[in-house]
């Protein structure tokens, strides 16, 4: 993922004091930011860590014994060994790869499992290249009165969220993907519920805790450790340059744009996305690899012509390779990257069928 060039010269500041009003004021407005962008009135955390810093922050704030975790691939099956190696029992929803999640199966567990806590969905699942009707499993969830936990690492930026219509507790992304930041930073909204929860968790640690980022919060002192501030003062940046353009619907149409211009591009050369029709990812492209070929020689062939794409990932990874439309790519890379698809397949000594 290649970052904006407004990042990049945002993040070349030199270093102030987390705790300086310089900072401060660079922390309040890009958390006012971010919660414009998603939709919502909870506060705003930026955690130092991964997307799955959040992921864990959710588990131990939140969950005492048991949850239902929805599995679309790899990065749910995180969420679920996650949820485990912190002794927490799951009920897994786990479709056949490239299904979304059903939202009647999501119900009729609901029922069955009534003791549950808590509901964790990846609204986008970058293994698979594979999106899930976000909207419709949280009412499902909400309707019974439970939690949700939304992993939005790979839609949040890319496409609609509307975090509070929908009921999230806690929804959560990383700054390397949509918003074209580099990584190193998670950025997660807190609803009032999580929070109620959290302040009767015991053993929940101290670094997410999120009862005391809320405290930081609320007293307007920031992060309760050291920031990373380049990040911050990045996604700053990034968002900025979206409002100058025209706001979220210029760029969730900029992603659109992109997007099909890559399905259509791998459709002239014969290939097909991986996922359920009707479910693909608006901002990554799982691609079934050519006949002749694996996912890995693929993938090593473009590099061989100047493209770095993405490998398959987890179960997938011998028959699929990943292209990534996130964060900063002009037309004529995609043009450029399907010509050098196009001559990799020509020189396949195996025809495609």
């Amino acid at each position: 993922m290649a970052c904006y060039p407004e990042v990049l010269k945002a993040m070349s500041i030199q270093m102030i004091s987390h705790r300086s009003e310089e900072y401060l004021k660079i922390h309040y407005d890009t958390v006012a930011k971010v919660r414009e962008f998603i939709e919502t009135d909870n506060p705003i955390y930026l955690f130092a860590s991964a997307g799955t810093g959040f992921m864990e922050a959710s588990v131990l704030n939140c969950v005492k014994e048991k949850m239902i975790v929805c599995v679309n691939g790899s990065f749910g099956k995180r969420f679920a060994d996650v949820a485990l190696a912190h002794a927490r029992k799951i009920v897994k929803i786990a479709p056949p790869l490239g299904e979304p999640i059903s939202p009647e199966v999501l119900d009729e567990s609901l029922y069955e499992n009534s003791d549950i806590e808590a509901v964790a969905l990846t609204h986008n699942e970058t293994s698979v290249g594979l999106i899930n009707d976000l909207k419709t499993l949280t009412e499902v969830v909400k309707k019974h009165g439970k939690l949700v936990f939304v992993d939005a690492v790979s839609s949040m930026g890319g496409t609609e969220l509307k975090t509070d219509d929908w009921g999230i507790d806690i929804c959560f992304s990383s700054s390397q993907k949509c918003f074209g930041v580099p990584p190193g930073l998670a950025i997660g909204s807190v609803s009032k519920e999580a929070l109620e929860k959290s302040k009767k968790m015991s053993g929940k640690g101290w670094y997410y805790d999120l009862c005391i980022w809320q405290r930081y919060h609320e007293e307007g002192r920031g992060t309760p450790m050291t920031s990373t501030i380049p990040q911050i003062n990045g996604l700053k940046s990034a968002l900025e340059m979206i409002e100058e353009n025209g706001g979220k619907k210029w760029y969730f149409d900029l992603y659109k744009k992109r997007n099909n211009k890559i399905r259509k591009g791998i459709e002239t050369m014969g290939l097909s996305t991986f996922p359920k029709q009707g479910y693909e990812s608006p901002t990554v492209s799982c691609i079934n690899a050519p006949a002749g070929s694996s996912g890995p020689d693929f993938y090593n062939d473009m590099r061989d012509q100047g493209f770095e794409l993405a490998q398959g990932y987890g179960e997938l990874r011998e028959q699929t390779f990943r292209i990534g439309n996130m964060g900063f790519i002009k037309e004529d890379d995609i043009n450029d990257m399907l010509d050098a698809m196009k001559n990799v397949i020509d020189k396949s000594t195996t025809p495609i069928i």
